[in-house]
């Protein structure tokens, strides 16, 4: 029926010739690039050591919890509630499970998606602090690889968009798929 996304995939974005982009698509991947040098560290590990990482995430709570908590701070505008953080540490810490977390960055580093049209009806749902504060991508740099039938720009919410504003991508959604 269709896609609905909240954030968007670095594995699924355009490659596009600078000559062939719009100067607002320029500044948005200049922003965007600026962050990646930054702040894409995380990414780098564990799309090449994930388990490196994660046996020292499972082996200790407190880094488990820091490394959690500064995805949160770094990528969002809202601060979850401390049950909300201690129910996800426990779910990951108990169950052992941020190393398999990891490993999607590891598999799409080995083996890249390819980049060919996705001809599926698609929605965004654009938040403005969607790990990037670069602000809202240009639709027309996302329409290179996407078939967008719905584009909603809200101005809270990033990269955890389902648990800090739940209703406004519960609405979105069932907005795209009763259309």
């Amino acid at each position: 029926m269709g896609i609905h996304l909240t954030t968007l995939e670095s594995d699924l974005t355009p490659k596009v010739d600078d000559a062939d982009l719009s100067e607002r698509e320029r500044s948005y991947l200049a922003v965007s690039w600026g962050w990646d040098a930054t702040e894409r560290g995380y990414s780098a590990i564990q799309s090449t050591k994930p388990q490196t990482v994660g046996y020292g995430l499972n082996d200790s709570p407190a880094g488990l919890a820091a490394y959690l908590g500064e995805k949160w701070h770094s990528w969002s505008d809202v601060t979850p509630t401390n049950d909300f953080l201690c129910a996800t540490l426990t779910l990951y810490w108990v169950t052992q499970t941020i190393t398999s977390s990891m490993r999607d960055y590891w598999d799409n580093h080995r083996y890249p998606v390819d980049r060919k049209y996705v001809g599926t009806p698609t929605a965004f749902s654009v938040f403005a602090h969607q790990t990037v504060p670069e602000g809202e991508p240009p639709r027309s740099y996302l329409e290179r690889v996407y078939n967008i039938q719905r584009w909603t720009v809200f101005p809270r919410g990033g990269h955890f968009a389902s648990v800090e504003e739940p209703a406004a991508v519960a609405g979105d959604m069932t907005a795209f798929f009763r259309d």
